[in-house]
C-alpha cells in the first residue's frame, strides 16, 4: 500500500545519500544514470504489453512497473512550486514541491524520467489552426508523456490532454509598489467624517434658528443685523471664540447651552484626532481591486502570456475582467513569460506605473524574495482576490498512467505534504504580509504637509478682503451727500 509520508522520506533520504540536495529538495535526475545503465524502455513501449496496460488500468492505486519505465516530462520553472536547474552536462533537474511530488510518484510507480522544456517557455494556448503551443502542445503531440505545469483546468485543454487530480487551489491578486510615506495636505478635514461635518452644520443652523424664533430681538436694532450677529455668534462657538450674549429666560439658556455642549465635545474630539493625524505618515496603497487598476490611467498591468488567465479574460463580455482585458487595446497591458516577472517587478512595478497580476502564491513569493534581498517591504498585495483555479499536472489523452499518478497525488495532498513543502519554500513569507499602511514619526512639519490649511487660510483672508472692499464701496455710496439742485430761474 502506498504510504506518501514513508515514500517521500525515502526519496529525501536517497538524495542525502547521493549528496544531491538543493535548498532541501532533490536535484538528481535519475533517468540519465539508470537509463544508460539499465536501458529502461520508454513508457509507451512498456504499455504496448497488454498485461501491463490491463494491470495499470485495473489497479492504478497499487500498480508498479516491474521492470521500470522511462517518461519524458515537460517543465517550465514556476517558483515557488518548482524551479528548473541546468546541470553541467546540459541536462535539466527540477527542485521544489512539484519536484518532490514527481520524485515520490516515480519511486512509487518505479519509473525514471527525463526533463525537457518548450522553446517558447509557455504553458500553452490554442492557435487559429487548432494546434497548441507550450507544454500543452508537447503533450498533445505526444512528444512528452506528462507536463508538470501546474495547469489550470479549461474545457479546451481537456479536449487534447488529461488532467491529474488537483494538488493545490490558488486565486489571483494584484502586486503593486507602495507609495512614499506622506501627510495628506487636506488631512485636517479627516478627523471628522463627512456625515459628522454635515450633522454639526445642521445642529448649528437649528440652534441659531431656534434662538431667532424664541428670543425677542432688541428694540432699536434691525432684524437682519441682529439675526446675522446671532449666526456668527453660534459659528464662533464652533471655532472656540469668546461668547458674549445676555440670556434672560430658561428657554434661551437651554437652546444656547445645548449647542455649546455639543460644539465643545465635537471640537475637543477634532483637536485630539488632528494631532494624531499630523504625527502619522500615510503610505499610499491605492490599487486594491481590479476596478482601482482599470480606473487609474497611470498604471499598466503586467500579466503572464499564453496562460489560462489571459485566455479566459480575452473571452469575457462583461465585468471587471473584460475591462482588464481591454487595457491591451489602450496600450496599458504587458504580457511576459514567467521568467521575466522578477525583472518587471524590480523595474516597472518598483517605479510605480505598473502592477503585476498573478497567482496569490506567486505574488507572496515575489514579495518574500525581494525582502530577502533588500530587507525592506516595498510592495503590497491587493485585498481583492479573484479567478480561483485548480493546479494539476497533465498527461497524454487517454493515457492509463494519469489515473495512477492522480491516486498518489491525492495521497500526498491528504497527508498535507504538498502544502508543507510549498510553505517551506517561501522564506520570509509573513514578514511583509501585514505591514502597516501608516507610520508614526517625530519630525518637524513642512509647508508641503500643511499647504491645504494655508490654502484655506488664504481663501478666508481673500474672502474677508473682498467683503471689506464691498463694505467700503457700499458705505461710500450710502454716505455720499447728494448735491442739491438749484431751481431753474426764469426771467
Amino acid at each position: 500500500m502506498f504510504n506518501p509520508k514513508i515514500k517521500a522520506l525515502a526519496v529525501l533520504d536517497q538524495c542525502k545519500t547521493d549528496h544531491t540536495l538543493y535548498r532541501g529538495y532533490c536535484t538528481h535526475n535519475p533517468s540519465e544514470k539508470l537509463q544508460e545503465d539499465l536501458m529502461i524502455r520508454p513508457v509507451q513501449e512498456v504499455l504496448e504489453d497488454p498485461k501491463v496496460a490491463h494491470a495499470l488500468q485495473q489497479q492504478p492505486a497499487t500498480f508498479r512497473f516491474e521492470d521500470g519505465a522511462s517518461l519524458v516530462v515537460s517543465v517550465v520553472a514556476w517558483p515557488p512550486h518548482h524551479d528548473v536547474l541546468v546541470q553541467g552536462d546540459g541536462s535539466l533537474s527540477v527542485v521544489g514541491p512539484v519536484g518532490n511530488v514527481l520524485d515520490t510518484v516515480a519511486q512509487s510507480l518505479n519509473f525514471t524520467y527525463r526533463l525537457v522544456t518548450p522553446a517558447d517557455q509557455h504553458w500553452g494556448r490554442k492557435l487559429a489552426n487548432g494546434s497548441w503551443t507550450g507544454m500543452v502542445g508537447q503533450v498533445a503531440r505526444r512528444e512528452v508523456d506528462i507536463a508538470l505545469g501546474p495547469f489550470g483546468l479549461t474545457e479546451e485543454r481537456s479536449k487534447v490532454v488529461d488532467y491529474t487530480r488537483s494538488f493545490f487551489f490558488d486565486d489571483r491578486s494584484i502586486l503593486s509598489a507602495k507609495g512614499l510615506p506622506e501627510i495628506d495636505p487636506w488631512g485636517f478635514l479627516f478627523p471628522l467624517a463627512p456625515m459628522v461635518w454635515t450633522t454639526l452644520l445642521a445642529a448649528m443652523m437649528a440652534a441659531w434658528f431656534a434662538v431667532v424664533v424664541l428670543v425677542r430681538h432688541p428694540r432699536g436694532s434691525r432684524m437682519i443685523k441682529w439675526a446675522s450677529d446671532l449666526f456668527f455668534l453660534h459659528l464662533g462657538i464652533v471655532l472656540r471664540q469668546d461668547m458674549s450674549m445676555k440670556l434672560k429666560c430658561v428657554k434661551e439658556r437651554c437652546v444656547v447651552g445645548g449647542w455649546l455642549v455639543v460644539a465643545m465635545m465635537v471640537t475637543w474630539s477634532y483637536n485630539g484626532n488632528l494631532i494624531s493625524l499630523l504625527a502619522v505618515r500615510h503610505i499610499p496603497q491605492p490599487i486594491q481591486t481590479i476596478k482601482d487598476l482599470v480606473d487609474d490611467t497611470r498604471i499598466s498591468a503586467v500579466m503572464l502570456s499564453n496562460s489560462i488567465f489571459s485566455d479566459i479574460i480575452s473571452k469575457m463580455e462583461i465585468g471587471d475582467l473584460k475591462e482588464l482585458n481591454d487595457l491591451k487595446f489602450a496600450g496599458r497591458a504587458k504580457f511576459v513569460i514567467f521568467a521575466e516577472f522578477t525583472e518587471a517587478m524590480d523595474t516597472l512595478v518598483r517605479r510605480g506605473d505598473h502592477s503585476i497580476i498573478d497567482t496569490s502564491l506567486s505574488t507572496d513569493d515575489f514579495i518574500a524574495q525581494d525582502f530577502a534581498r533588500i530587507r525592506r517591504c516595498d510592495f503590497y498585495k491587493s485585498r481583492q482576490t479573484f479567478f480561483t483555479t485548480h493546479h494539476c499536472m497533465i498527461g497524454q489523452k487517454g493515457s492509463p498512467i494519469v489515473p495512477a499518478i492522480s491516486y498518489r497525488i491525492r495521497s500526498l495532498v491528504e497527508a498535507g505534504l504538498y502544502e508543507h513543502w510549498l510553505r517551506n519554500n517561501i522564506p520570509f513569507s509573513s514578514h511583509c504580509r501585514f505591514t502597516p499602511s501608516k507610520l508614526t514619526v517625530r519630525e518637524p512639519l513642512a509647508v508641503s504637509n500643511l499647504w491645504g490649511m494655508l490654502v484655506l487660510l488664504g481663501a478666508g483672508h481673500l474672502l474677508a478682503l473682498t467683503a471689506a472692499c464691498c463694505e467700503l464701496w457700499v458705505g461710500r455710496r450710502v454716505d455720499t451727500p447728494k448735491t442739491p439742485t438749484l431751481p431753474h430761474l426764469t426771467h
